[in-house]
């Protein structure tokens, strides 16, 4: 008998590549997505503070921070320029606009945690600042209060992403590629649509969820 052992192996080999090469890919496509909203808004507040439109430079810093992409420079730019906002409007008295630019810098870092908090020396610095301009807890004592988002969501929020992923990448070989599986089921691209739906649902349902 013919063994089918080795093309066997050889086409699982060559599935498992091409799907670790579309999942690479689309992760370089979102980070780069996140890298250039990231420097458009954070480019864009610079030109608001030049233009002593200190509000809306917050803003387009705080937007900068929500961009978060792991080693992009403009991150821990707007920290800096929310920051130093902060200290002016401080040493203005202007306690409002001082906790609006740090809160912006904590709110900013939380919301783009998963199963980690980037960030975290800023955010300690501005719990001291924020602590030092009266905020408090709702019960009026205390520390402020961690929004650090839920370990469950944030593992539904991961298992999610990977499925949306896995399932795109999946749909794309069975469109692209040859239909070599013996298995019916993998062969249908409704199925592979319908995961990467509830895996995308469970995604967004994470992140909001958190």
């Amino acid at each position: 008998m013919p063994d089918n052992s080795v093309p066997r192996r050889h086409w699982v080999s060559n599935k498992l590549v091409k799907a670790v090469f579309l999942t690479v890919l689309l992760l370089l496509i979102l980070w780069g997505r996140a890298f250039y909203g990231s420097m458009q808004d954070y480019k864009t507040g610079e030109t608001f503070l030049k233009e002593n439109q200190t509000v809306r430079a917050v803003t387009y810093f705080d937007r900068a921070l929500h961009w978060y992409a792991p080693l992009s420079p403009y991150t821990e730019k707007a920290a800096k320029a929310l920051w130093e906002i902060g200290e002016k409007a401080e040493s203005r008295g202007d306690t409002r606009l001082a906790r609006i630019a740090f809160e912006s810098i904590r709110s900013g870092f939380y919301a783009a945690s998963h199963l980690f908090v980037p960030g975290r020396s800023w955010i300690e610095r501005v719990d001291v600042k924020l602590e030092g301009l009266g905020k408090r807890t709702e019960t009026g004592v205390g520390k402020l209060k961690d929004p650090h988002p839920n370990p469950i969501w944030s593992v539904v929020v991961v298992i999610g992403f990977l499925g949306w992923v896995g399932s795109a990448a999946a749909w794309i070989q069975l469109v692209l590629g040859p239909k070599e599986s013996s298995r019916a089921w993998v062969k249908k691209p409704g199925v592979w649509i319908g995961t990467g739906l509830v895996c995308f649902s469970l995604w967004v349902l994470g992140m909001a969820m958190a």
